[in-house]
């Protein structure tokens, strides 16, 4: 299937495309990683340098009507082997023509609109080695049609091949206490990676209203982890299909952003509730200068609490950003996540600032406070507090 899509988007760009706008572009950064406690697994050390590039090309016809668009990216990791890798985050032949449009190929689809986790979030596989925080995204091999309608637009999603999460090895952070065995996992189908997953969304704008519905049947994007070692504490990725239905929905009032994603998921039988809601509001122009300030308030609830396999299951989450609004487009975003339950704390800081328009530095800092054991998998990353900093250069 991957080389009958491949060869759909040659022959679709050449024959649409040849001859027409090109367009290329790119970043290397330059990253350092600085560890403050020991690993409580394997050899991993403290301090950790990378250098990634993500490069980008694109051909366009003179209407818009035909593109050709790849995104490539690379990581080379100086400690942790599976944290060097590359990935084709997008590689994609794409259609428009009036209210309809097809994408055929490899691309990244975003779907939620909170802030702290983007739960209905699950067409892309999260890219585990490059964030904690499950914003940055695999591409998935998918054939994407959609029509936009005078009261909404309606999405199909096929995509005919999977692709697994992937953890930091024993060499690598963050770790719990174990090691992840990616080379053993397994499926509940029978097609293991070749399994044919489906999705169906509608999303529209009303008034103040922005409305997602969603629908996805295939290969859950989240792993459960198994025990397969008791003595080496190895753990083997299990991926159950799911079935899900979703919402996520946001009302602008004025300063106000209201937020809820809520899901119905269906995994071996077993039917889950899940939802994460609450607010944003911003102080515009505070203290008469150019910088606004936002305060995110958002609840985190897992029907099945502690013995939910993620980590937001009844959680309260507190964030401010500030943003400069200056021509260096400085921010900076502070937030804490508090289990209801343990009274565990995760707390997070990002801070980033252009120099020029080509050169950008980012910070980001991440700790775990008060950590309780009954917050299993918080708990076994109680020593994985680290600090980030990258330099990332555009061309």
């Amino acid at each position: 299937m991957r080389n009958f899509v491949a060869s759909i988007v040659l022959f679709l760009s050449v024959g649409g495309v040849y001859g027409k706008d090109f367009q290329i572009e790119g970043e290397l950064e330059f990253e350092l990683r600085k560890f403050l406690h020991n690993s409580s697994y394997g050899a991993a050390r403290k301090n950790y340098v990378s250098i990634s590039s993500l490069i980008e090309f694109g051909i366009y016809d003179d209407n818009d009507k035909h593109a050709l668009i790849v995104k490539a990216f690379a990581r080379a990791d100086s400690g942790d082997s599976r944290r060097s890798h590359g990935d084709l985050r997008e590689a994609k032949y794409r259609y428009v023509n009036g209210d309809f449009e097809l994408t055929l190929g490899v691309d990244k689809v975003f779907w939620g609109v909170a802030e702290f986790v983007h739960l209905v979030d699950i067409i892309n596989q999260t890219d585990f080695v490059e964030s904690v925080d499950g914003e940055e995204k695999l591409g998935q091999t998918m054939v994407r049609a959609s029509y936009v309608s005078p009261i909404g637009t309606f999405t199909g999603f096929f995509m005919p091949e999977f692709k697994p999460r992937n953890f930091s090895g024993s060499d690598g952070r963050p770790n719990g206490n174990f090691l992840v065995d990616t080379r053993r996992e397994f499926y509940q189908s029978s097609d293991g990676r070749n399994h044919d997953d489906f999705a169906f969304r509608y999303n529209s704008s009303f008034d103040v209203w922005d409305l997602g519905l969603s629908y996805f049947n295939g290969t859950s994007r989240e792993p459960l982890l198994i025990k397969k070692n008791l003595i080496a504490n190895l753990i083997v990725p299990y991926y159950p299909q799911r079935e899900q239905f979703s919402i996520d929905l946001q009302a602008t009032l004025d300063s106000w952003l209201l937020k809820l994603e809520a899901l119905k998921q269906i995994e071996r039988t077993e039917s889950v509730d899940r939802l994460v809601a609450g607010f944003e509001y911003t102080y515009y122009g505070i203290f008469d200068s150019f910088s606004d300030l936002g305060v995110v308030v958002e609840y985190m609830w897992d029907e099945r609490k502690l013995e939910a396999p993620n980590l937001f299951n009844d959680d309260l989450g507190i964030g401010l950003r500030w943003t400069a609004n200056d021509v260096n487009s400085t921010t900076l975003l502070a937030g804490a996540i508090y289990d209801l339950e343990t009274s565990s704390v995760a707390l997070s800081f990002e801070a980033e600032r252009r120099l020029s328009n080509q050169l950008k530095f980012s910070l980001e800092a991440r700790f775990q406070v008060n950590v309780d054991k009954q917050d299993s998998i918080l708990y076994s990353l109680r020593n994985e507090d680290f600090l980030r900093l990258q330099a990332t250069y555009y061309f």
